[in-house]
């Protein structure tokens, strides 16, 4: 493993199609770059290779990789990250040639960088589990007759039945430890569970405020409810479901507003399942708040991601309304074109750091909440679903 030190200087390694959309393509590798930064690391150079699709035996053509090996001895890098999911043969071939020059160097693909951050921000017993349960998922493949998680649980080959191969051995000890860890949060499930339905019970109403990572979701529920919670610049600083109370004086109730994960593209869905008992508040809520990050000039090709998960979770998103944050970095929004474009979403303009518009959302709310019935519902999930 890396040693820890204050800071990792890393080399981010770009596979981009030929045909790519130019906009599209610095946006992704800007996106990767901010991932660097979230995780403290600092990008010391860049390696772009234009590839239609990336090398079957290392992902990068030859002559890359003959260039990122000087890089890796020339400029002290710690970590080689691949711009997308790669193929165990292809990180080992890789790492195998940087050893040459830097023994201790690490080859990451972009959910390896992302596992990190995740282990970086998580602060709760959920939290944690859950990550655990997204690397044994990822990593599951890439560890049979490696002894990978032997090695993290402090196991040995002792245990090997008659004709048991180290293979058996290590697929039988994930399959174990992988239902150990979903019990785990089918427990913590079925306690979040309890609780929504006894919000239900009590007629309190709940609203989800979602979003793609860093759209301005935690800055808005502080907004909104005055709780102090965490507000970064940085991708996935928030992992765990927050959940605060918001007066509506129009209506003179209370709701219950939540916050949670943002979402990104190009996650294996195991990723985001593992995070699903935390989403629990966001698929069964009344209705939700979509935050937009509209200084962000891909924002249209976001909000379908963002979509694109909430269905895979099994939420419809016809209901929800959409949040265009962070207009004060904004000089010349036509909003006139993004309410119609994004009628049927009820499009809200605000800034959550300068508050301008909060008063609009609380007024959104109270309309939309006095339209819907609070009809009690059973609310179920277990996490051992998505193994």
């Amino acid at each position: 493993m890396l040693d820890r030190k204050d800071i990792i200087r890393i080399l981010p390694v770009h596979v981009i199609s030929p045909r790519a959309n130019k906009e599209r393509a610095i946006a992704a590798g800007e996106e990767l770059e901010s991932l660097v930064a979230t995780l403290g690391g600092e990008v010391v150079d860049r390696v772009i290779q234009r590839l239609d699709n990336p090398d079957n035996a290392t992902f990068i053509g030859s002559g890359k990789v003959q260039e990122v090996l000087e890089k890796v001895e020339n400029e002290a890098i710690d970590v080689i990250v691949l711009s997308s999911v790669a193929k165990p043969r292809q990180v080992h071939a890789l790492k195998t040639v940087f050893q040459k020059v830097n023994p201790q160097i690490e080859v990451w693909d972009r959910v390896d960088l992302i596992l990190h951050i995740f282990d970086k921000h998580a602060k709760t017993t959920e939290a944690k589990l859950q990550i655990e349960l997204a690397r044994m998922q990822y990593m599951g493949p890439r560890i049979y007759g490696m002894g990978y998680v032997l090695s993290r649980q402090g196991g040995g080959v002792g245990a090997l039945g008659a004709g048991e191969t180290n293979t058996e051995l290590m697929k039988r000890h994930w399959r174990d430890q992988m239902k150990k860890i979903t019990d785990e949060l089918d427990k913590i499930a079925a306690s979040r569970t309890r609780q929504l339905e006894r919000r239900r019970r009590r007629g309190l109403q709940t609203v989800s405020i979602i979003g793609y990572t860093n759209a301005g979701k935690s800055s808005l529920f502080r907004a909104l409810t005055g709780k102090k919670t965490l507000v970064q610049n940085v991708l996935f600083a928030t992992l765990d479901s927050i959940v605060g109370k918001l007066y509506l004086p129009e209506s003179g109730r209370e709701v219950m507003l939540s916050d949670t994960i943002g979402f990104i593209r190009n996650l294996p869905p195991h990723l985001i399942g593992a995070f699903k008992s935390t989403l629990l508040e966001s698929v069964h809520a009344d209705f939700l708040l979509h935050v937009i990050d509209v200084s962000d000039r891909e924002f249209p090709e976001k909000i379908t991601v963002v979509n694109e998960v909430l269905r895979d979770l099994g939420r419809r998103t016809t209901d929800a309304i959409y949040v265009f944050n962070k207009i004060d970095k904004v000089e010349a929004l036509d909003r006139e074109a993004l309410r119609e474009k994004y009628s049927a979403h009820s499009p809200l303009f605000v800034s959550a750091k300068t508050d301008d518009g909060i008063q609009q959302i609380r007024k959104a709310i109270t309309e939309r909440l006095s339209r819907q019935i609070a009809m009690p519902r059973e609310v179920t999930f277990e996490a051992s679903q998505l193994v």
